[in-house]
């Protein structure tokens, strides 16, 4: 087992289910956490992550758990062992997201959080993926509208972080999918260009949810690209 372990941080209404099926596969390997976004801010929800995570860890964020990852590393603590970016980007939220994340807040706060749920869970799964629409509605769901609420407006309020990319001086994958409907490739693009020495990896075909969609890919590239970096020397 890595002398570090993994921590790993979901998207906006998932849960540790998000992580799970690649948890399974990196179990020879590596001690694994996921860590539920907590605050109403993504530099709240950092600092409750960083308050949990042990000296010396991965990191791997995927959607919203990628902006968290991202204010993390752009803090330079040193406890960073390796960075993976999982369908995600550094772009502060389009007016096009603020009005929609928006209108699921209003949702959620007249007592029809479930329209909010339905309407995520359907925004994240691609064409004939009813599985992740299930699983995406029931993690939503089980989360609440009070938390839901807060993790919309930590999305919707949170910075451009791409003037700042080159700062991060952590071994870092980003992994996007062509599939995805929530975050373009050209985000994932922007983040690998702007990272220094970043790996950009593609999944053809996959949705925005990739740890579920296609946890044996997700897990191999965590495995070989991430968890490869020489603890002892990375930095």
């Amino acid at each position: 087992m890595l002398p570090y372990p993994l921590v790993l941080l979901p998207a906006l209404g998932a849960d540790s289910r998000l992580w799970e099926p690649v948890i399974e596969r990196l179990g020879d390997i590596v001690e694994s956490t996921v860590v539920a976004h907590a605050g109403d801010s993504v530099e709240s929800i950092a600092d409750n992550v960083l308050a949990q995570a042990p000296d010396r860890f991965y990191l791997a964020g995927l959607s919203m758990g990628g902006y968290v990852a991202l204010d993390i590393a752009l803090r330079r603590t040193g406890r960073l062992a390796g960075l993976a970016l999982v369908n995600t980007s550094a772009r502060a939220a389009s007016p096009e997201r603020r009005a929609s994340g928006e209108g699921m807040i209003e949702l959620a706060e007249a007592g029809r959080y479930d329209i909010a749920v339905e309407r995520l869970a359907g925004a994240v799964a691609p064409p004939g993926r009813g599985d992740v629409v299930a699983l995406a509605a029931a993690m939503a769901g089980d989360l609440g509208a009070a938390a839901f609420r807060d993790q919309q407006r930590a999305a919707l309020d949170r910075h451009d972080r791409r003037p700042a990319l080159s700062w991060i001086d952590t071994p870092t994958v980003v992994v996007c999918g062509t599939a995805d409907g929530v975050t373009p490739l050209e985000h994932s693009a922007e983040l690998a260009e702007g990272i220094p020495d970043a790996e950009l990896i593609i999944i053809e075909g996959c949705g925005h949810f990739s740890a579920v969609e296609e946890p044996a890919r997700i897990a191999e590239i965590l495995r070989t690209r991430l968890l490869r970096v020489d603890p002892p020397t990375a930095r």
